[in-house]
């Protein structure tokens, strides 16, 4: 991660991003070319966040502790905490936030049912700052369910107040105005509906609905996602998620079986006959039983191209998931890593998934794991509140014990994917008292992917064997179309190439031979190749990057053409110096 430069970096580092066009100004002709990709900076420092609020009656102790500490989520995006190995920042600093709330409630489709009776049909429908267009909250604000005082006194009755989403600069915003208003947008309060579908609110609001900043976008959710900003999604709740498949939203394309008879207690066949919530535990994943959506529509390993990664086409590692969910209190982890298999189990149903017994009590993150002192009426808690003791004489159902949250398998499953596919998810217990590490996971995986800057293959140097400390230089070209108005500058080692229809100006950027393992000289400009392993990823040995003070400017595109030389034995090519 290269040093900050108030005119060429703004604050952010280059990402390198995978791309299979040509450049549109072709590399020099001896040069046949044999990888490609895009560099740009623009997105590397905005981020929009997506918080999937669980609006349901046993939430607002949570969402209170959420509202309390969401200003260390702000703190550590904009001012990122100083990596100790290397004596940088962690990430690259966030310039742009846009930041949106959905409730869980998506209904009860057919059937009315409790606190779902309100717009069973669709709930709040996925629709970005339900307080404003929700038809369920219609019903039930938070200012006239909650004790008076729990809000900021910034916070009015007027549905109104804020738009879809909410927007921070970082030179401008002030952060505990913010910190307060995202309290007013996310403080749901309660009775929402019971029978939460988190991944489906999320899914409808990002998916189904198009949340994109485009020209002549009008739905909505329009402008929240940006094209090249990090998108996060996060799911707080103390529940399983029950996203029920219903084929008025099912993907072209894709078979789906309608289960919204799930929601009818007078339909048998189903995990428990006689109590709706426990029909989304009671299940075999898979099963004739199971009423949700397949894992694969929210992440599908096979196809990027499809779920919550569709959103950055050629990019999924630029979408973090994260949950602060019914877990245990002390995930397991390896390294700085969430150790699914353990959390999980190894097997497809989870048999062998974590379970035990804490100073809290029992708990579980195994499937179909009923409460012995509650028969056939609960099931095994993920955690209880933190702090508390347990009293096996009392039991745990009892209206005395102590809060507590039910293993949330199905987001801590799509949470694993992320990580595992592109190290951008992870989850915390939402039993905690303190959410400042959750909060912290989170940032640390939205660097990851702000981070992100690892090209597929090592790329072939000149020397192709070079002695110890000798300089190498790779046969590349790198073409940076400017923002209209800027100016190649041979101060930061740009030469001007051409001019494009509109008048911008495309450089040349000089290469800066560097040792392998090593970091330019003082006083170079220009791009190198990297091949130290990075801070934010040590399996990448293989980067270009930028002198410091010297990355792709805001605004700016620029492309390297990494090529097999035609006759030219030197391998010194047009850009290097």
């Amino acid at each position: 991660m290269t040093r900050r430069s108030s005119r060429w970096s703004m604050g952010v580092a280059a990402v390198l991003v995978g791309c299979l066009e040509r450049p549109s100004a072709q590399p020099v002709e001896r040069l046949n070319a044999s990888f490609t990709t895009e560099i740009f900076n623009n997105g590397v420092d905005s981020v929009d966040m997506l918080f999937v609020v669980d609006n349901s009656n046993s939430m607002s102790a949570y969402q209170q502790r959420l509202g309390a500490q969401f200003r260390v989520l702000i703190d550590q995006l904009v001012a990122p905490p100083v990596d100790p190995a290397t004596g940088r920042p962690a990430h690259p600093p966030v310039k742009s936030l846009h930041v949106a709330v959905v409730s869980s409630d998506l209904g009860t489709p057919g059937s009315n049912v409790g606190s779902c009776n309100v717009s069973a049909d669709v709930g709040d429908d996925g629709l970005l700052n339900p307080i404003r267009s929700g038809r369920a909250l219609a019903a039930h604000r938070p200012w006239t369910t909650l004790p008076a005082g729990s809000r900021p006194a910034r916070c009015t009755t007027d549905p109104n107040q804020y738009p879809s989403f909410l927007t921070f600069d970082a030179d401008s915003t002030n952060a505990d105005g913010f910190r307060e208003d995202f309290v007013c947008n996310a403080f749901l309060s309660t009775q929402g509906c019971g029978l939460e579908q988190q991944l489906e609110s999320a899914y409808r609001a990002l998916v189904v609905r198009n949340p994109r900043e485009q020209a002549g976008n009008t739905d909505a959710n329009a402008g929240f996602v940006r094209p090249d900003a990090v998108l996060g999604i996060v799911v707080i709740s103390d529940e399983e998620d029950g996203s029920v498949r219903d084929c008025r939203y099912a993907e072209a394309g894709q078979p789906c079986s309608d289960a919204l008879s799930v929601y009818d207690i007078g339909t048998a066949g189903w995990g428990d006959d006689r109590d709706l919530n426990l029909r989304f535990y009671t299940y075999t994943p898979g099963s004739a039983q199971d009423p949700t959506w397949p894992i694969d529509r929210y992440i599908d390993p096979r196809n990027p191209n499809r779920g919550f990664t569709s959103l950055k086409p050629g990019h999924p590692d630029r979408v973090v998931f994260a949950g602060i969910i019914g877990v245990p209190l002390q995930v397991p982890v390896q390294g700085e890593r969430v150790d699914w298999a353990r959390l999980l189990g190894t097997t497809p149903q989870g048999e062998d998934a974590m379970e035990g017994v804490a100073a809290e009590g029992p708990f579980t993150m195994r499937p179909n794991r009923r409460e012995p002192s509650c028969p056939g009426s609960a099931m095994v808690p993920a955690c209880r509140e933190e702090g508390t003791r347990f009293d096996p004489s009392t039991a745990s159902c009892s209206s005395l014990g102590a809060p507590r949250a039910w293993p949330s398998r199905r987001i801590a499953q799509v949470a694993r994917r992320f990580d595992e596919l592109h190290g951008t998810g992870t989850v915390a217990s939402i039993c905690a008292m303190d959410y400042a590490p959750a909060l912290g996971q989170i940032v640390d995986r939205i660097g990851n992917a702000l981070g992100g800057r690892c090209l597929p293959r090592p790329l072939p140097t000149i020397p192709s064997a070079p002695m110890a400390g000798e300089t190498v230089r790779v046969s590349c070209v790198v073409r940076e179309s400017l923002p209209a108005g800027a100016r190649c500058d041979a101060a930061h080692g740009r030469r001007l190439s051409e001019r494009t229809a509109d008048g911008r100006e495309v450089c040349l950027v000089d290469q800066v031979a560097v040792p392998l393992g090593g970091a330019p000289s003082s006083g170079a400009h220009g791009f190198y190749y990297d091949t130290r392993p990075d801070p934010q990823n040590p399996a990448c040995v293989q980067r270009i990057a930028f002198s410091d003070g010297d990355s792709v400017p805001s605004g700016a595109r620029a492309q390297v053409d990494c090529v097999a030389l035609a006759s030219d034995p030197t391998g010194e090519g047009s850009a290097a110096r």
